[in-house]
Parts: structure tokens; sequence; C-alpha cells
């Protein structure tokens, strides 16, 4: 019997990350983590879980070949990128422009590159998941830079999608904070881990799923 093929999860060291890796392994996913920090051990000692250590994104796909051969699983079947993040700082034109130009690079260019490098791994029609937030739909003052960056990783996500002749491309809105995230302040609703993993994994068995999932 093959083996199932395993998901990607980029950006495995974050709030949200960690829970997705942890939240497909835990329902028999094999899940390959990945991310720029060191993976904390209660990601790696998780069953099914297989970390991947890449200095860059631009060494991630060797780095993902060399792990499947010595660990004898697949290749991926799906990639879930979860970087970025919700942040909170100055008025955008009081923003100090070295700020600005980070976050463009870490919550939008980041996505396109970790695209470039990844798909090249995934077969027709294997998903390709982007996870963005409420930020990127609802302007939100104190995170402009998060609003624009949000808002322009949705247009990536439609356009990658229109141009794909092989994987599919898929944006999940998470449109609410993720409970346990102690960085917001009394929201006024939450979204619990397992319903954003549920809402995750529904994409990446349906072929047919909206190109747009909001939970």
């Amino acid at each position: 019997m093959n083996s199932p093929r395993p998901v990607l999860v980029v950006g495995a060291s974050g709030f949200v990350g960690s829970r997705v890796v942890r939240g497909l392994a835990a329902g028999g996913r094999p899940v390959l983590a990945t991310a720029r920090r060191e993976l904390p051990d209660r990601v790696t000692v998780q069953p099914g879980v297989i970390p991947v250590r890449s200095p860059a994104l631009s060494t991630l796909p060797d780095a993902v070949r060399d792990v499947c051969a010595r660990t004898g699983v697949p290749l991926p079947g799906a990639v879930v990128a979860s970087i970025g993040g919700w942040q909170k700082g100055a008025p955008l034109l009081e923003a100090d422009q070295a700020e600005w130009t980070a976050t463009l690079a870490s919550h939008l260019t980041a996505h396109l590159d970790a695209a470039r490098a990844l798909v090249p791994l995934l077969g027709p029609g294997d998903p390709y998941v982007v996870l963005n937030g409420a930020a990127s739909r609802e302007a939100m003052s104190g995170s402009g830079a998060i609003s624009v960056t949000g808002a322009g990783l949705a247009m990536l996500v439609q356009v990658l999608r229109l141009e794909s002749s092989g994987p599919r491309f898929h944006e999940l809105v998470i449109d609410h904070a993720v409970a346990g995230d102690g960085r917001n302040e009394d929201p006024a609703q939450t979204r619990a881990p397992a319903q954003v993993v549920q809402a995750l994994g529904e994409i990446l068995d349906d072929p047919a799923a909206p190109a747009v999932r909001h939970v």
C-alpha cells in the first residue's frame, strides 16, 4: 500500500502554523513542517510530523526532496502557507520606512517566493492553500501594513489561480482572532484552531473547493 502524500506546512513555528501542523497530524495526515525559526518541541513530538530544516525558501525544495528520500515518504501532495501574521504598530503615515518595507517582504513577497519555490514539487490538481486574516478585508487602525499586504495577498492568490495550469490555489481567510493568541486584545469573536484545521482539511480533500473560504 502506498503511503499518503504529506502536507507541507510553511510557517510551522508560528501561532497558527504550529496548530495547523498538530491538527492535521492528529487527523492522520503526514505533515512536513518547516519554518524560518527552530520548530518548538510541541510541534516536532507530534506523531506524523516530519521537520524540514532550510535556511531560506530558495533551498527549501531541495531540503524537502532530501527529507522525503531519507524518510521514505512521497513528495508533498499539498502546501499550506502560514506566513506573516498579525501585528500592531504606528499609523501608516508615521510608520518607519524600514518597518513598512520589512512587512511587505515578510507578509506579501514571501508568499510569492514560497509559491515560486514550492509549486514545482506539486502535481496537477494538488492544493496550495494560503492562510490570510480579517485585516485583509477590514481596514484596521494601527495594522495598516497588515491590511494592505493582506489585501495584496488575496489578489496574489487570485492571479496565481488564474495563471496556474497545475496546482489549484486557495485562500483560507480566518475572519476572527484564533483562540489562545495573547496578542489579540479582547476580541469580539474567536475561532478555535480546530475550526481552522477542519476548514483547511475540507479544502485539501475537495478538488472543487471554492477559491476563497472563510472560517
